[in-house]
């Protein structure tokens, strides 16, 4: 069977398994190469991780259907409480000092690997190295992905947990706004808002700098400017530390902010007009969230549930950037320490006239480039296959994809975690011309302008005060979260990166909506209630 045969949905996987397409992270259709290696990776490291954390999860399954990712859930073999309890007292073994360990495991196991992969990059190539270098980084895909759901399992478990307690101490409250008590703790993706925000302040001191912020090319301008020379210096290191994001994470296809840093000036341009000051603002949230932390402790009754909680809470708060630290550290850093080594093993394929271009590589499979690199498949056999792939590619791009393929089971795994982070199971969700329903993620109401973006290609297009409207969200979106009024996604649940990014900042946001984005348009009047969950045309 071949990668492609192996990795493509089929009628006998939709007989066995129910299949979700996962907007929430891949709300895009993936490469073939980017499939060859996420897809097994996910497969192969939540099969390890689950078993390590005994968890009533088997593994996630991953396929392909028409460009797009579709996960099934394997439940764990066995009576299902039993498992339940084992999986909760191995989690409570790994909740305390959440951020310890992940930052040894960054330091010991995850930054050895890139330091592993740039060497790669830089040695020379041959068909046989080329190969061995695609078999390690399969085995590093393999070992990251696996750390990553070991990583994520405790912090969710003890985010699970605060709620829990909360419920508890406040039965008649609802019990996700336990959620603003863990806000205002800096995370990477915060940390990269802040580095953003801190340029715009810097280039606001050069008005010639300024000025470059209206040309048609921001980059060229600055660099044709010699009174821009300290900013670009101050741009290169941004880029340096904090430059792995790109349009689509999960992908190689795509270049990052450090090769090409459109993205980022397009971010840095939306603060030059907009007066949000990130440090008084962060300084601010944590501040209230001490204030609104203190009051609960005090309303609190019962000695020993209050005890119980501020000893969950001190482990939320040690836990709770570790969400987007991971992402900083794994989704986004290994594709993007990935995509060099492979464009460079296209470039030999070039250079041996197997590849018109050395990012034609994206568009084969795994299989077929060690194929190719060992002579068996021939060039025109390989260029027919790209050229048609990437012209699918583009197609896949203008679709949107079936939601779910096969039978939803009919006893629900009670997952609350699930539906915070994906949002599935959302009561009465509605959408019509006027009006659409999500989940309450974070509360206030605002009306404003919409803005329908659909990738950060569209970021330039996004206005102080204006309404973000879009599918999903990732941390290359976050900085607009300091210019726009409101969110509103179509995919998602209270944990999910939107609801959680929107809480820091303190704006109202309604996400898992399904339809905002076919339902709203550019200009539209909106009135965002993110304490009901609901968005209308407001005129």
């Amino acid at each position: 069977m071949t990668m492609m045969e192996a990795l493509t949905l089929t009628e006998k996987d939709v007989a066995e398994h129910f299949w979700a397409q996962d907007a929430l992270h891949f709300g895009h259709p993936i490469t073939p190469l980017f499939a060859s290696y996420m897809i097994p990776a996910i497969t192969i490291g939540t099969l390890r991780a689950m078993s390590t954390l005994h968890a009533p999860i088997k593994q996630f399954i991953g396929k392909v259907h028409d460009g797009y990712f579709y996960q099934a859930v394997v439940p764990a073999p066995g009576d299902p409480q039993e498992i339940v309890a084992d999986h909760q007292k191995t989690l409570e073994s790994l909740m305390v000092s959440q951020d310890k360990k992940f930052q040894a495991t960054v330091t010991d196991i995850i930054l050895p690997l890139y330091h592993e992969i740039d060497a790669m990059v830089r040695q020379d190539l041959t068909p046989d190295s080329a190969i061995a270098g695609l078999k390690r980084l399969q085995e590093i895909y393999y070992q990251l992905w696996e750390l990553h759901f070991v990583i994520v399992l405790p912090r969710g478990a003890v985010a699970n947990l605060l709620e829990e307690i909360y419920h508890q101490a406040f039965p008649q409250q609802d019990p996700t706004t336990v959620y603003t008590l863990v806000l205002g703790v800096m995370n990477k993706s915060l940390e990269t808002d802040r580095a953003l925000w801190q340029l715009a302040q810097n280039a606001k001191k050069n008005s010639e700098v300024v000025d470059c912020f209206t040309a048609p090319d921001i980059l060229s301008c600055l660099k044709a400017n010699a009174q821009a020379e300290v900013f670009l210096h101050q741009l290169d290191e941004f880029l340096e530390q904090y430059g792995w994001r790109s349009v689509h994470s999960h992908e190689f296809s795509e270049p990052t902010w450090r090769e090409d840093p459109t993205h980022a000036l397009s971010v840095i341009k939306s603060h030059l007009d907009n007066p949000f000051d990130f440090d008084a603002h962060l300084h601010e949230v944590a501040q209230t969230r001490n204030i609104q932390v203190q009051e609960v402790v005090k309303n609190i009754q019962d000695p020993h549930l209050q005890d119980q909680f501020m000893r969950v809470h001190s482990m939320a708060l040690n836990a709770w950037g570790i969400d987007e630290d991971h992402h900083f550290y794994i989704d986004a850093m290994l594709p993007a320490k990935a995509r060099p080594f492979l464009l460079k093993v296209g470039a030999l394929m070039k250079a041996q006239h197997q590849l018109s271009s050395p990012d034609d590589i994206f568009f084969i499979y795994l299989d077929e480039v060690f194929q190719a690199l060992e002579g068996v498949l021939s060039p025109e056999e390989l260029m027919d296959q790209v050229i048609a792939r990437r012209k699918d590619y583009v197609r896949q791009k203008s679709i949107k994809p079936q939601p779910s393929f096969g039978t939803p089971p009919t006893t629900e795994h009670h997952d609350p975690m699930m539906t915070r982070v994906f949002g599935e199971g959302a009561p009465s969700i509605e959408g019509t011309a006027k009006r659409v329903r999500g989940f309450s993620a974070s509360p206030g109401r605002y009306n404003g302008r919409a803005r329908i973006i659909h990738s950060p290609n569209d970021f330039v297009k996004v206005r102080p005060g204006e309404i973000l409207v879009c599918r999903t969200t990732t941390p290359a979106w976050t900085a607009l979260f300091g210019v726009v009024g409101a969110v509103v996604t179509d995919t998602g649940g209270i944990l999910s990166h939107a609801a959680t990014v929107a809480r820091e900042y303190g704006i109202p946001c309604v996400v898992g909506t399904r339809h905002a984005t076919r339902l709203f348009a550019d200009g539209d009047q909106l009135l965002v209630d993110g304490s009901e969950g609901i968005v209308t045309v407001d005129g």
